[in-house]
């Protein structure tokens, strides 16, 4: 899960002409906006299903390896189906000069869910964007106009897949199948006590040059994104098991717990206990 990021760019605005908003995914729940968001969205629905309800076009329902793009002030409501309730979502949102044109270029997905045809790619940009946000900030804002303008780039190759390239030159920028499968190891394995160089030596690289090829796609060294994964798990499992000891946490994440209060600190500013007594206050 990415947790919801508002993007601040002070007065980088009038300057960029494509910028992002917010970003992240979550196990969505039902929103209603009468009136709309302020800025154009790109949805990506990961798992489970859910459905967009849109003034003057009735449902729409994602299921997983779908997208759609929802413009700016289109009141709409959405909400997950079936009976656990579960849909992971995924989204970003973006404006500027530029963005306007480039939603006219995405026509054939404006307020129509399709099958994405490289959905594992499209995620990885999206997580990209988070993790911009999430550690640079207003530092971030050039770096994050780029890789927005790449993402609808990837979704308008979904529009036009007899347009794409040809050929094995991979795409600057964006994760090759390596470090994809590399990523989902890490989600699959966070819990236990991971080396790098047995992850690099799983998907064919040396640990430096695993390294490299992370940090340029991800924006983030495989430490760190192994480290914020954690993070942000620890947080789900003490919102869904109240009073769960702080050593069981650390245990079920694989990590020491002098390290894990450590780095928890180091995220969040504050140790496990003082960031939960701050959400029950």
């Amino acid at each position: 899960m990415m947790p919801f990021l508002l993007a601040e760019f002070a007065n980088m605005e009038p300057i960029l002409p494509l910028y992002v908003c917010c970003v992240g995914s979550h196990e969505q729940k039902r929103l209603s906006r009468p009136g709309g968001y302020p800025a154009h969205q790109i949805f990506l629905s990961r798992s489970g299903r859910g459905s967009f309800r849109v003034e003057g076009r009735g449902e729409l329902t994602l299921t997983p390896g779908t997208l759609l793009v929802l413009p700016a002030n289109v009141p709409h409501e959405y909400a997950p189906d079936g009976s656990d309730g579960i849909w992971d979502l995924g989204f970003v949102a973006f404006d500027g000069s530029a963005a306007g044109p480039l939603l006219a270029q995405m026509s054939g997905l404006v307020l129509s869910v399709r099958k994405a045809a490289d959905f594992e790619r499209l995620w990885s940009q999206l997580e990209s964007l988070w993790h911009l946000v999430h550690l640079n900030g207003e530092n971030a804002y050039w770096e994050l106009s780029k890789r927005m303008y790449a993402m609808i780039l990837s979704v308008l190759e979904d529009q036009y897949p007899g347009q794409k390239e040809r050929g094995s030159i991979r795409r600057s920028g964006q994760p090759n199948a390596a470090l994809q499968t590399a990523v989902r190891l890490i989600h699959d394995h966070y819990h236990e006590r991971l080396l790098l160089s047995n992850i690099a030596r799983s998907v064919g690289y040396s640990v430096q040059h695993f390294q490299r090829l992370f940090a340029a796609s991800y924006g983030i060294s495989p430490q760190q994104y192994l480290l914020q994964l954690r993070m942000r798990r620890s947080v789900q499992l003490f919102r869904e098991h109240p009073g769960i000891p702080v050593a069981k946490v650390a245990e079920l994440l694989g990590m020491e717990t002098s390290y894990f209060i450590r780095m928890f600190k180091r995220t969040y500013g504050k140790t496990p206990k003082q960031y939960l007594k701050a959400e029950d206050g």
